[in-house]
């Protein structure tokens, strides 16, 4: 008897397969609105590492504005930081606090959210992620308890120090006692009220001496109030102290004058240079920069270079006055026929370096200053020391302190530089740099010590 064939997909395999149709889209909108913590307490999301808390600790909240980092922007959210403390365990302190140990967990951000099925508006808002960690109270009042009897100990001190010296001068040797009495006459009594005979006790005429003392040097100026006194009277010119680059440290302007600037003339160098015709100066300082800044040409360096020059001959035709290292002025006649050339400009120099006729040491140096300034300017703010050395009669040392007093750092030629302008190690070391950098570094007066008795 043959089997009959059963055809794919019978009742017998099982059921047959349904396809489920797809419920159909949610018509429904939901509203989502965020919600800023900047007046408000949020919500936050607390761990607890290594310690479980009970759940009827009620936990006082505290919040301080947030101190942002230079740099950080500020956000919507998180502008406080949250604390939550509690001391209604008998034991335990319990304290919440965030935590920013630059780990990725403490970089994250939590967020909490409350869906309204009948508005169907999720309201999403920061949470602060804190950690809550205990401390038993028992520790701190052990330490206080220690600050306590450390306290008492400090009090005690006194009154050992007094029964050890009565045992001295009870039992000890003579030598002990000896030295116990020395200590007890010079030492200075503390104490208060009239002492024998109606004489104050040593401590009321110390305590007067202090007082009387402090009323004496009350108006004494500080040290750095006298460096202030000082500096505004040194044979100096005066630096620009709000200056942000050098170029605004010394001007021609405030070197020279504004008036003085504009009636200084250079068009006969600026001519001369021109027709390629050798121009000729007293000065060595000048002639090896008038050829080169004339070409550019640079009126205002052009100038300052004049006003150089016009300063190195006016010192160098001063005559001796006497051992206190002072000069004076030559005679109306022999002054006319040396400086002749300059006009009006030598009048302004004899009142800006001379008083009656004299030039004292003060306003040498304040020649010598404002001639240090000029070629800085000429110079770029670095020139080299022992460019005017020859120029103002003067050494290496004597020169360097005379741009130390402007502000210049005077440093030795760097390698770089050495090669650069083709000296050999040994001509490098006379050829010393001043260099106006900020800040301006200013000699300090120097504090004499006192002699040990």
């Amino acid at each position: 008897m043959s089997e009959k064939k059963r055809k794919r997909g019978s009742v017998e395999d099982g059921p047959p397969s349904k396809k489920i149709a797809p419920a159909a889209p949610s018509t429904n909108e939901v509203k989502v609105t965020f919600v800023p913590d900047n007046e408000e307490l949020c919500p936050v999301v607390a761990s607890t590492p290594g310690l479980s808390i009970p759940t009827n600790i009620p936990l006082q909240p505290y919040k301080k504005s947030r101190i942002l980092t230079p740099g950080h922007k500020p956000s919507k959210s998180g502008t406080y930081e949250l604390l939550l403390q509690s001391s209604n365990h008998p034991r335990l302190d319990y304290t919440a606090r965030e935590e920013h140990d630059g780990s990725a967990d403490s970089l994250l951000k939590h967020y909490v959210g409350v869906f309204d099925p009948t508005t169907s508006e999720l309201t999403v808002t920061e949470a602060h992620k804190i950690v809550v960690r205990s401390t038993l109270r028992s520790e701190a009042e052990e330490m206080r308890e220690e600050r306590e009897r450390r306290a008492a100990e400090v009090a005690q001190k006194p009154r050992a120090s007094a029964l050890k010296q009565d045992l001295g001068m009870t039992f000890g040797t003579k030598k002990a006692k000896k030295a116990i009495a020395s200590i007890t006459e010079n030492a200075i009594s503390q104490g208060a009220g009239g002492g024998p005979g109606g004489k104050a006790p040593v401590g009321s005429v110390a305590a007067a001496v202090v007082d009387a003392m402090a009323a004496a040097t009350a108006a004494m100026p500080t040290r750095d109030e006298m460096q202030a006194d000082i500096d505004t009277t040194k044979p100096r010119p005066t630096p620009n102290t709000n200056a942000t680059t050098p170029a605004e440290v010394y001007t021609l302007e405030s070197l020279v004058g504004a008036d003085t600037v504009r009636e200084i003339k250079v068009k006969d160098w600026l001519d001369a240079v021109k027709e390629n015709q050798d121009v000729k100066t007293s000065s060595r300082f000048v002639s090896r920069r008038l050829e080169t800044v004339a070409k550019i040409p640079d009126i205002k360096k052009l100038k300052a270079l004049k006003y150089i020059l016009l300063l190195i001959d006016f010192h160098n035709v001063l005559k001796s006055a006497g051992k206190d290292g002072g000069k004076k002025l030559p005679q109306a006649d022999d002054m006319a026929k040396k400086l002749g050339g300059y006009g009006a400009l030598v009048n302004g120099a004899k009142r800006n370096f001379s008083d009656k006729g004299m030039v004292t040491s003060w306003y040498l140096d304040k020649l010598r200053t404002h001639v240090a300034a000029l070629a800085l300017i000429v110079d770029n703010f670095q020139t080299d020391v022992s460019g005017l050395t020859g120029d103002l009669r003067l050494d290496s040392a004597g020169m360097s302190k005379y741009f130390k007093e402007i502000g210049c750092k005077v440093v030795a030629l760097s390698e770089d530089e050495r090669v650069k302008l083709g000296y050999s190690k040994a001509e490098a070391a006379a050829h010393k740099q001043a260099k106006l950098r900020l800040p301006l570094e200013f000699p300090k007066q120097r504090t004499p010590r006192q002699k040990k008795r």
